[in-house]
């Protein structure tokens, strides 16, 4: 009998350690590979993470309190003399924290994700958003982005609102950025922003103050376009106006946004004003 348990209690601990450090390693080849194009973002994330990353979280889970239950059971039935060692615990205890914080983040995002509108086209300007370039525009049907730049024809799918108004809705801090900086400045302090925050620019013209580029999140690779505009303002300073569009995907749970207040918070930082 103490024998039988033994073998049992060594199993379920092996596969307990063992999917406690297989689980992290699946959700990171989830991520990574589909960055490094060993497979589509949408296996990556649609299957890997969606369909099959529940199942294995639950079973890690499950692994571990089952590891945990057997070595209490396997201690209080036969004396501290055949207690498991402190690995033992360990390998439950990590597949139970590995597991259970998966799940937690898992709720999180599905949170998010209900709670957000699914839109992935933000701009400080919904009435006059930057307009991309042709280049631009070329550039992302060859790497097969399934969104538009057309921002006028947008709506949130969920409640069919058009684009402009679930934005401000959503969104209300996302507003244009006004300064008393020289509009020359505002454009080269914009700028030095965007690489300061790791996108890859593309296109700027000093002449008509805009530049364009592209931020590439490390998870997945995903690529969001952005575009930046300055406009001298008649009354002295500048108005810098910013856009960020995902190339796929239907709902960006916050990203696009969250980068503009971003840029914006840093821009004025540069320009050592604050928000009014």
């Amino acid at each position: 009998m103490i024998g039988a348990l033994r073998i049992l209690r060594h199993l379920v601990i092996g596969l307990a350690a063992a999917a406690a450090v297989f689980t992290p390693l699946w959700f990171a080849a989830a991520g990574l590979g589909s960055r490094f194009g060993l497979w589509d973002w949408r296996f990556g994330l649609s299957t890997m993470t969606f369909s099959w990353g529940p199942n294995i979280l639950f079973a890690t889970v499950g692994l571990g309190g089952v590891a945990l239950l057997l070595a209490v059971i396997y201690r209080l039935a036969f004396g501290q003399s055949n207690a498991p060692g402190a690995g033992g615990y360990v390998a439950a205890i990590a597949a139970l924290a590995i597991g259970g914080a998966g799940l937690w983040y898992a709720d999180g995002v599905r949170t998010t994700a209900g709670t957000l509108p699914p839109i992935h086209d933000i701009t400080t300007d919904t009435a006059n958003p930057p307009q991309f370039s042709a280049a631009m525009v070329e550039r992302r049907e060859v790497d097969g982005a399934s969104n538009s730049v057309d921002y006028a024809s947008k709506i949130d799918p969920r409640s069919e609102r058009p684009l402009p108004e679930v934005q401000a809705e959503a969104y209300p801090q996302i507003q244009p950025i006004n300064t008393s900086a020289e509009p020359a400045l505002a454009y080269r302090a914009a700028l030095g922003v965007a690489r300061e925050m790791g996108w890859r620019v593309t296109t700027t013209s000093d002449e008509a103050m805009m530049f364009e580029g592209t931020a590439e999140t490390f998870w997945f690779g995903f690529k969001d376009d952005v575009i930046v505009r300055v406009t001298a303002l008649e009354e002295g300073g500048a108005r810098v106006d910013a856009r960020s569009v995902s190339r796929v995907g239907v709902s960006d749970l916050g990203a696009n946004a969250a980068r503009l207040a971003d840029f914006s918070e840093r821009l004025r930082s540069s320009l050592g004003e604050t928000e009014s």
